[in-house]
């Protein structure tokens, strides 16, 4: 009997909705083919919109049923319009799922990417720490500060999914630091990821400078594998290896814990095409394969990106982003068709 999962949509704002719920008829196209795993669905609110209405933009309610269910697919949600104290929807799902690393690949599509160095790599952030720890006050009427917090904890999780992934692909990660400035800081993030790294023997481990390491990734893309970061520089960098890539339409990511996890798209809301029907599904269709891998279900998880990359490949249906004229439903139906050949072959 196949087995049977519990999946918590978060559709959040804007495009959020739309492409949240072209994930879910991939996972019940999914659920209907032969042997194909089973899935039951809760919808939970979050985001902007959810604070309009109650004034908290991220539920106890919500946190509770990501907490209860085995794999959780987050919409964008419009984060910069809630004022402060009315909920940080993104820091609670971290916080409270506590999800350490974000795990985001890139990669160069023919006839998308407008780079010519072909990257594929992931980029492992910590997400919790840094200069965003959310640790910042005023220190006079002209000045401010932000603690930037490091611990041997959290960068020791980063550290250790950072080469989990890289047992997967190439076997080299390259830690990223700015050493010489932050002599404390980044001298402990680098000495968890070497005592992580003497787990791994077969992983080759490099260190750059963060400002090198950018320059190099834009010089020979292709060396990188596997790019693992504290929070800050991960975020730069994350988004620097998804512009030398195939750009956010397909930009999945997902942030994982020892204990819970959760999925999805890089990208924003979009509210300029929110409810038109034409939002490129990709990103969070290609989130939703990195959480089915993450389930346990790899076989599921392969042929859902691979159709992915299939559609794009033979060029006849993509989304206005990419190129192309068709609408939300549209790719998602051609990549449908496409997962379901690939689990038939």
């Amino acid at each position: 009997m196949a087995n049977s999962y519990s999946i918590c949509i978060v559709p959040g704002d804007g495009i959020g909705p739309e492409v949240t719920g072209c994930a879910r008829r991939v996972l019940e196209a999914l659920a209907a083919t032969p042997d194909g795993p089973g899935f039951s669905f809760t919808v939970e609110p979050a985001g902007h919109g959810t604070f309009l209405q109650t004034g908290n933009a991220m539920p106890d309610a919500t946190i509770e049923a990501a907490k209860a269910a085995d794999g959780v697919i987050l919409g964008a949600m419009d984060v910069a319009q809630i004022p402060a104290g009315g909920g940080e929807p993104l820091n609670r799902m971290r916080s409270d799922l506590e999800v350490n690393a974000s795990v985001r690949p890139a990669r160069w599509v023919e006839g998308i990417s407008k780079f010519p160095g072909r990257i594929d790599c992931v980029v492992v952030r910590e997400v919790t720490e840094g200069v965003y720890s959310g640790i910042e006050y005023q220190s006079g009427p002209d000045a401010a500060c932000a603690v930037r917090l490091i611990t041997r904890g959290a960068s020791t999780r980063a550290a250790r999914v950072a080469f989990e992934q890289a047992m997967l692909r190439r076997k080299r990660v390259t830690a990223v630091h700015k050493v010489g400035a932050l002599k404390i800081t980044d001298g402990l993030f680098l000495e968890c990821v070497r005592a992580v790294a003497a787990e791994f023997p077969e992983v080759e481990l490099e260190t750059a400078n963060v400002d090198a390491c950018a320059m190099h990734m834009v010089q020979h893309p292709e060396h990188y594998d596997v790019i693992l970061a504290t929070n800050v520089f991960g975020d730069i960098l994350s988004d620097l290896a998804i512009g030398l890539g195939a750009g956010l339409g397909l930009a999945p990511s997902g942030c994982i814990g020892d204990r819970w996890a959760y999925f999805e798209p890089v990208h924003g809301t979009a509210p300029d095409i929110a409810g038109k029907g034409i939002a490129n599904p990709c990103a969070i269709i290609l989130s939703t394969a990195m959480m089915l891998r993450h389930i346990g279900e790899a076989k599921a998880g392969d042929a859902v990106e691979g159709a992915v990359w299939d559609v794009l490949a033979a060029g006849k249906v993509r989304t206005g982003d990419i190129g192309g004229k068709a609408t939300s439903a549209e790719m998602t139906a051609a990549i449908i068709e496409a997962t379901v050949a690939r689990l038939a072959a």
